[in-house]
C-alpha cells in the first residue's frame, strides 16, 4: 500500500515538473522564469525524496537532495543577481 502512495506522488511530483517547465520557457520575464527554476529544483529534491523512500535507500538519497538544495540556491542567488546587474530585473519597482 505505501509503495502505491509513494508511486502516486511520483506521478504528481513528473506532473509538477512538466508544469513548471511550461512556465520557465515561455515565461514573459527573467523573474517568473527565476521561479520556475526555483520550483524544478524544490520538486526534483522531494522526487529524489520519494525514489528514496521506494529504494529502502532514504540515507543515500538524502544526501544527494541536500547536496542538491544547496547548490541550486546558490545558483539561483548568483543567476538573480548577474540579471539585476545586468538590468533586466529591477527590483525597485
Amino acid at each position: 500500500m505505501d509503495y502505491f502512495f509513494m508511486g502516486f506522488a511520483a506521478v504528481i511530483l513528473i506532473l509538477n515538473l512538466i508544469a513548471f517547465f511550461g512556465r520557465v520557457v515561455p515565461g514573459p520575464t527573467i523573474f517568473d522564469r527565476l521561479i520556475g527554476i526555483g520550483a524544478i529544483g524544490t520538486n526534483t529534491i522531494l522526487f529524489l525524496l520519494v525514489l528514496g523512500i521506494l529504494a529502502g535507500r532514504l540515507d543515500k538519497y538524502i544526501d544527494v537532495a541536500i547536496a542538491l538544495a544547496a547548490t541550486g540556491f546558490l545558483m539561483l542567488l548568483a543567476l538573480g543577481r548577474y540579471f539585476e546587474r545586468k538590468g533586466d530585473i529591477d527590483i525597485n519597482d
